[in-house]
C-alpha cells in the first residue's frame, strides 16, 4: 500500500477519494444544457471549450512565430550563410523539442486522465517525476547538441562559411535546452490540467526577452555587433529564464499541481506509466527528427555550390513563415488534447471524438486564410525576409504553390495531437512511418533530385507527407480504436 508523503499516516489511495478542496471545487462535474461538463474545463459546448482553451495557445504561438520571424530578419541582415544557419538551429531546436515527447506526452495524458477521473494524487506525482525527468533529459539533448554541430554542419552545408556559422549557433543554443526542458515538458502538464494561460503567460515573457537581447546583440545596441552568436545568445538567456519561472509556478502551486522534495523521488510505477504511452511518442519523435533531417539534406543537394545555399536558405525562410499555420495547429491540438484526455477520463468518449472534429474543423477554417494570404504575398514575403535576389526568386513561387496545403497540414497536426492525448502514441508512430519516411523523403529525392525540380521538386515530398498524415489521423479517429488505450 502506497503512503502519502504529505501525510503518512493516511494511504495515498484513500487521500484520492477526499481531494483537496481548490481540486475538489475544480474537477466537479456541472450539468450543461442536459450535457455534464468537467469542471476542470470551460463552461460552454464543446466548441466553446475548444476555443477558449485554443485561444490563450493562440496567443503563445503567435509571440513564438514573431520571434522566430525577427531571427530570420536579423540573420537576412547578415547574410545568406546566416539565414541558413539560423534556420537550421531553429530547426534542430524543433527537432530536440520532439524529443521531449518521450516525457510529455505520458506526463501530460496521465494528468488530463487524472483531472477527468479526479484522482489528484496521481496527478500530483506525474508533474514532479515529470520535471525531475524534463531536467535529465534537457541535460542530455544540451550535450548531445553540443557534440554534434560539426557533424551536423558538415552534413547539411556545401561552403565553409556556413558551415563556421551554423556549428556556432547551434553551439551556443544548446546550452538553453537544460532548463527550457522543464518549460515545454510541465507546460504540457499544465495544459493538460485545464490551464492554458500559464504557459501562454510564460512563453510570451520568454519570447519577448528573446526579441530584445538578440537585437540588442546584433545590432550593437550596447557594444560591438556579434551577429549570428548574438542571436544565439538571446535565445539561450531567454529560455533559461523560462525555466526558472515555471520552475517558481509549481514550487508555488497552481491547480493543486505543485514540486515537492517528497514527490521527487523515483516513482517506478508512475514512471512506467509515463514511458507506456512516451515511448511510442519518443519514436515517433526520432523518426521525425530522422525524417526531416534526411529532407533537408536533400533539399541542400537540390543544386550545388552557391545554388544549394540559395536553395536552402529560401527554405529556412519558407519554413520559418509556414510557422504561421502552426500557430493555430499547436493551439487548437493543445485544446483538443486535453478535451480528449479529460472527457476520456471522466468516461465520456462521445465527448472525446467530437471535441477532436470540432477542433480540426476550427483549426482548418482559419488556416485556409492563411493559405489564401500566402498564395497572394510570396513575393512581399520573400522581399522582406532576404536581401538576396536569388532567395527571392527561388522561394516566391514554390511558396506560392505550397499554399494549397496548409488547412490538410493543420487538421494533421490537430488529428495527431488529439490521438496522442488519448494515449494512442503507437498509431501516431505508424503515421509519422508512413508519411515521413515512405512517402516524404523518397518523392522529395525523386522530385528534387532526380528529375531536376530543384526546391519545388522536393516539396511535393513534403506536401504529400502532410496531406497523408491528416487522412491518416481522421480515418483513426472515425475507426474509434484510441478510446480502449489505457494510461
Amino acid at each position: 500500500m502506497s503512503v502519502d508523503p504529505d501525510n503518512p499516516v493516511i494511504p495515498a489511495a484513500a487521500r484520492v477519494m477526499r481531494p483537496e478542496p481548490e481540486i475538489a471545487a475544480a474537477s466537479e462535474d456541472v450539468p450543461v444544457g442536459g450535457e455534464v461538463r468537467l469542471g476542470s474545463l470551460p463552461r460552454g459546448s464543446i466548441g466553446g471549450q475548444v476555443f477558449i482553451l485554443a485561444l490563450p495557445m493562440l496567443g503563445e504561438q503567435i509571440v513564438n512565430f514573431c520571434v522566430g520571424l525577427v531571427d530570420t530578419f536579423l540573420a537576412g541582415q547578415v547574410g545568406k550563410e546566416a539565414t541558413a544557419a539560423v534556420g537550421t538551429g531553429g530547426y534542430l531546436s524543433w527537432f530536440v523539442t520532439l524529443g521531449f515527447a518521450l516525457i510529455g506526452t505520458g506526463a501530460a495524458a496521465l494528468v488530463a486522465r487524472s483531472f477527468g477521473s479526479r484522482d489528484v494524487t496521481t496527478a500530483k506525482r506525474a508533474v514532479n517525476q515529470a520535471f525531475v525527468l524534463a531536467l535529465a533529459l534537457g541535460a542530455t539533448m544540451s550535450g548531445l547538441v553540443y557534440l554534434s554541430a560539426p557533424l551536423l554542419a558538415d552534413f547539411l552545408t556545401q561552403t565553409v562559411a556556413a558551415r563556421d556559422m551554423m556549428v556556432t549557433y547551434v553551439r551556443i543554443d544548446a546550452f538553453g535546452l537544460t532548463l527550457y526542458s522543464t518549460v515545454l515538458i510541465c507546460g504540457g502538464v499544465i495544459r493538460a490540467a485545464g490551464d492554458t494561460r500559464t504557459p501562454m503567460i510564460i512563453m510570451i515573457i520568454v519570447n519577448i526577452i528573446n526579441a530584445l537581447v538578440s537585437a540588442a546583440l546584433v545590432f550593437g545596441w550596447f557594444g560591438p555587433s556579434l551577429g549570428v552568436t548574438g542571436i544565439a545568445i538571446g535565445t539561450v538567456v531567454a529560455r533559461s529564464l523560462g525555466g526558472l519561472m515555471l520552475m517558481a509556478v509549481l514550487l508555488h502551486g497552481l491547480r493543486g499541481l505543485q514540486l515537492r522534495l517528497a514527490w521527487m523521488r523515483p516513482d517506478w510505477e508512475m514512471i512506467r506509466r509515463m514511458l507506456r504511452v512516451g515511448l511510442p511518442a519518443g519514436a515517433e519523435a526520432s523518426l521525425l527528427w530522422v525524417a526531416q533531417i534526411m529532407f533537408i539534406k536533400i533539399v541542400a543537394h537540390t543544386a550545388t555550390g552557391e545554388a544549394a545555399t540559395v536553395n536552402y536558405a529560401a527554405h529556412m525562410i519558407a519554413i520559418r513563415m509556414t510557422a504561421i499555420t502552426y500557430l493555430p495547429a499547436a493551439a487548437w491540438m493543445t485544446a483538443a488534447a486535453t478535451l480528449v484526455g479529460q472527457y476520456l477520463g471522466a468516461k465520456h468518449p462521445e465527448r472525446s471524438a467530437r471535441a477532436a472534429h470540432v477542433a480540426a474543423l476550427q483549426g482548418g477554417a482559419l488556416t485556409t486564410g492563411v493559405g489564401i494570404v500566402f498564395f497572394l504575398l510570396a513575393d512581399v514575403i520573400y522581399s522582406v525576409m532576404s536581401q538576396d535576389p536569388t532567395v527571392r526568386a527561388v522561394g516566391a513561387p514554390a511558396f506560392r504553390l505550397g499554399a494549397f496545403i496548409h488547412p490538410f497540414l493543420c487538421m494533421g497536426i490537430i488529428y495527431s495531437g488529439a490521438l496522442r492525448g488519448a494515449g494512442d502514441t503507437r498509431c501516431t508512430l505508424l503515421i509519422s512511418l508512413i508519411g515521413g519516411i515512405c512517402l516524404r523523403l523518397p518523392l522529395a529525392y525523386l522530385g528534387g533530385v532526380v528529375l531536376g525540380g530543384g526546391l519545388i521538386g522536393a516539396w511535393f515530398g513534403m506536401w504529400a507527407d502532410n496531406f497523408a498524415k491528416f487522412v491518416m489521423g481522421w480515418a483513426r479517429f472515425l475507426h474509434g480504436g484510441w478510446k480502449k488505450i489505457k494510461v
